[in-house]
């Protein structure tokens, strides 16, 4: 079977994507982790098998840049072996000079890989060929006659049965004429490294004879006599190998590895977020089951003087005299002596004192188990905190293993561009998660690039100004709550606002007209924007637009947010917030009115009872707290919501202080529910979040809570009237139009959300016509437009549109019918009924949001039909 172009392309495609994405990471981290090491400890001493390690990664990735087409990342990955070969073999002195060389090397490798995933790569910069007459000078300058080996080296039979049989393997599990050619271009490199590395002669023989070989015969035939071959040689060669572990020898325990999909961790976090809110409410449940016993214990207790006064009947029943007049009653044919039988009534209160009896054992046996209960759940409980402790450790590093990656890289640029810099990490030992760090690794080299060029200023410009001569570029982390935040700071020259908003002029972004108007973070906002430099020239760096809307992008698909803050000559700090996979925070659960809010401890200074600082029943606006005064707003009235809530009927008597980015807040609640540590589980994107709701949690009883982000209110801090002012909606003012949608269907639901919202709408969602006119009588006079289905339980769209045309306040409100009824009839009704639009699904975004325009404008559109 023969291949025809387009096929030899996906398939040369499929390599690189593997390449690119799977094999070079790996082995460019082997690289980075060593040059790390240099950087921080430039004289240690590396013996042969440390260079062998940084041999093998180079080796490899020459070789897959090869199948890749890298030509420039081949290049020089095939100078890097060569160095460290030399070094190996001692056959360079100035080995600090060359150690420099290669983390300069590695560098260039890291900026041509990420070239790569980039696109086309872009032709060799003069740097990169300079690096590569310096590598070429510094291997002339080599010993050519190296020592000749006294032994073998101790990893041979590591490189045999890893290296070159992972070549072999490769070989074998070619199927095309093209992966089998590029195998063999592998297996000949391979051959031709450890031949020449290890002194092995048939190595470089068939190394050497593998090209003719591959000229005369066809491929399909060759490839399993080269593999035979090959193995043939190889287990002769390990034989001659002493045993690694001899007889009586007990080699230390090494943990064995495993590689596991990130799909399949988060699976098992989910798992075991479900087991921790399972275990929440088997904890309620044996609350409920104390209750029981308890209430059990007390009607026992209530029964006791009725026991009491029937042990006392009993007792006189059971006596002579006492059962004298019973026995009379009873016609006995004994006299009182002589009475040894019970009567009926004698036999009833015996079962009734042994049927207390049973009871109060069964209540005993209740204590006994909720004991044994609790000790269970007490066990079960540590069992899945070690679980969730020991998951999230599997996933969690220290930042600083990211973080000094960049101490080489940053020293290099200042060489480079004759900038003096210093990396400054703070909160290298915050645990964070090895995915997110492997996602932020792309956006960071940005951001500290960018920090590096469009930030710091020369250092005769630093002087001038007072500072000194070396820039300082900080990377900063820690955790907020489940979140987990990561800052690129420096103390340059900050942002040119101006000249920002001149750029976004010329790009055609905004209207000379409205920058006047427009708000420092609307400004920023133009960085963003695909294509947007302020660079005056294109460099290495800078100046190709290529940037922060890759760097938003990347974070957005993280769930997080970018966010920037820039004072003039005083630098720009560029804040990264990203979302924990999974989180068990300590808790407080507040009720205030119908409402059940969780806050995280870490966000709460301090609990108070309101009493002590304001009337309760006509509270201020601000507490004296601490010597501070501080703002108090109830929390029902500090949070929008599109619906109304009702006001709560008793006093806000609980004060929760919160810490709001440094600020102290008092929120105003009913009361304070437990301290709970549960899971927080993040929302997902269908919905678009505010940033001061973290995520929520699930209640034993199955009741879903939000959790609020306290740092994130600073956008809600606004003077409000009082905790007794009535919850209006008059108080969110909205500036655009609403459009209520009546809609059985949650995906066409969230649908029309999303395509409405992005146009700017306000979106109400009901779920059938009961629901829908029910709002439109409470809130009516607040919708603009009513978009409904027709068939829907308990009120259908037909139902409500009559029923908003029969209502005085309703009748002139636009609507439009939106269901996959096609035909005449049900057309024609809905127009009798009195629709303003008539929509077919599936339907065009566009085309919807042209009516909805029309009939905003107050024209009808009758005659239009949208569908996909």
């Amino acid at each position: 079977m023969t291949l025809n172009a387009a096929d030899l392309d996906a398939i040369a495609q499929e390599a690189r994507h593997c390449f690119l994405y799977e094999d070079a990471p790996e082995y460019l981290l082997l690289l980075e982790q060593w040059a790390a090491q240099v950087a921080t400890d430039p004289e240690r001493f590396y013996t042969p098998d440390d260079y062998n390690t940084l041999m093998r990664a180079a080796h490899s990735l020459k070789g897959g840049a090869g199948i890749a087409q890298l030509r420039e990342l081949q290049a020089l990955s095939h100078r890097l072996e060569d160095v460290l070969e030399a070094l190996k073999e001692g056959r360079i002195s100035d080995r600090p000079r060359a150690h420099q060389l290669l983390v300069q090397g590695i560098e260039q490798a890291q900026e041509l890989l990420a070239a790569a995933k980039q696109g086309p790569s872009p032709p060799p910069t003069p740097h990169y060929q300079a690096l590569l007459a310096a590598l070429a000078a510094l291997l002339e300058t080599a010993s050519a006659s190296p020592p000749p080996p006294s032994t073998a080296p101790p990893d041979l039979r590591s490189a045999l049965t890893q290296t070159l049989e992972e070549s072999l393997q490769l070989l074998e599990a070619s199927a095309t004429d093209a992966e089998r050619q590029a195998a063999l271009t592998h297996l000949m490199a391979t051959a031709q490294t450890l031949g020449k590395q290890y002194a092995i002669p048939w190595l470089q023989q068939l190394a050497a004879e593998l090209p003719k070989l591959a000229a005369d015969l066809p491929l399909g035939e060759l490839v399993p006599a080269v593999v035979t071959e090959f193995r043939q040689w190889q287990q002769a060669e390990l034989a001659k190998l002493p045993t690694p572990n001899p007889p009586g020898a007990t080699a230390p325990p090494q943990d064995s590895y495993l590689r596991i999909p990130v799909s399949r961790l988060d699976r098992l976090g989910n798992t075991v977020s479900e087991l921790l809110i399972g275990q929440e409410r088997l904890t309620l449940y044996q609350q409920q089951l104390l209750r029981i016993n308890r209430d059990l214990k007390r009607r026992l207790e209530q029964f006791r003087p009725i026991r009491d006064q029937v042990q006392t009947f009993y007792d006189r029943l059971a006596t002579p005299l006492g059962s004298r007049g019973l026995a009379a009653n009873g016609h006995s044919d004994f006299d009182a002596l002589e009475f040894d039988r019970y009567t009926e009534l004698h036999t009833a209160l015996q079962d009734f004192q042994e049927l207390l009896v049973r009871i109060q054992e069964t209540s005993a046996d209740l204590d006994l188990l909720n004991r044994d209960l609790q000790e269970a759940l007490d066990l079960n409980r540590q069992h899945l905190n070690h679980l969730y402790s020991e998951l999230t450790n599997s996933r969690l590093v220290p930042f600083r293993q990211l973080a000094e990656q960049f101490v080489t890289a940053v020293q290099t640029l200042g060489d480079r561009h004759h900038k003096p810099v210093q990396l400054v990490i703070e909160g290298g030992d915050t645990l964070v998660d090895q995915v997110i760090l492997q996602q932020l690794k792309a956006p960071l080299t940005h951001l500290v690039r960018n920090a590096f060029d469009h930030g710091l200023e020369p250092p005769q410009q630093r002087q001038h100004l007072g500072k000194p001569p070396t820039g300082t570029i900080w990377l900063r982390a820690r955790l907020r709550g489940n979140r987990v935040e990561i800052q690129v700071a420096d103390d340059g020259r900050g942002i040119d606002l101006q000249r920002v908003s001149q750029r976004a002029v010329e790009l055609q972004l905004c209207s000379p007209e409205n920058i006047p108007h427009l708000s420092r973070e609307q400004i920023l906002d133009f960085l963003f924007v695909p294509g947007f430099s302020t660079a005056k020239q294109v460099s290495d760096l800078s100046g190709r637009g290529v940037g922060l809307d890759v760097v938003r992008e990347q974070v957005q698909r993280s769930r997080g947010r970018l966010q920037i803050t820039t004072e003039p000559q005083r630098g720009t700090t560029f804040t990264l917030t990203l979302p924990l996979t999974l989180s068990l925070l300590p808790m407080v659960l507040c009720q205030v009115g119908e409402l059940t809010l969780a806050i995280p401890d870490l966000s709460i200074r301090e609990v108070i009872a309101l009493r002590e600082y304001t009337d309760i029943h006509h509270p201020s606006a601000t507490i004296y707290w601490q010597g501070h005064s501080i703002p108090l707003y109830p929390l029902h009235q500090f949070l929008p919501y599109q619906r109304p809530l009702s006001v709560p009927t008793q006093p806000l008597g609980v004060g929760v202080v919160v810490d709001v980015a440094g600020q102290a807040v008092a929120l105003a609640v009913n009361s304070l529910i437990a301290e709970r540590e549960l899971v927080v589980k993040p929302f997902d994107q269908t919905v678009p979040v505010p940033p001061y709701v973290m995520g929520c949690t699930v209640l034993g009883s199955g009741a879903v809570v939000p959790v609020l982000a306290p740092d994130n209110f600073t956008g809600l801090l606004t003077p409000m009237e009082g905790l007794t002012s009535p919850v209006t909606t008059t108080a969110w003012q909205r500036t655009f139009s609403q459009v209520l949608i009546a809609e059985d269907s949650i995906t066409v639901r969230r649908l029309l959300e999303r395509v409405l919202r992005q146009a700017g709408y306000d979106v109400v969602q009901c779920r059938d016509g009961k629901e829908a006119l029910d709002f439109l009588l409470s809130q009516g006079d607040q919708v603009s437009l009513v978009i409904t289905d027709i068939e829907m339980p308990r009120l259908d769209g037909y139902g409500l549109l009559e029923a908003i045309r029969l209502s005085g306040a309703l009748r002139h409100l636009p609507v439009a019918m939106l269901t996959s009824r096609g035909g005449e009839t049900h057309r024609q009704k809905a127009f009798e009924l009195g629709a303003n639009s008539y929509i077919i699904k599936p339907f065009q975004p566009q085309a919807l949001l042209e009516t909805v325009t029309q009939l905003l404008a107050g024209r009808d559109a009758a005659g239009v039909t949208l569908s996909r």
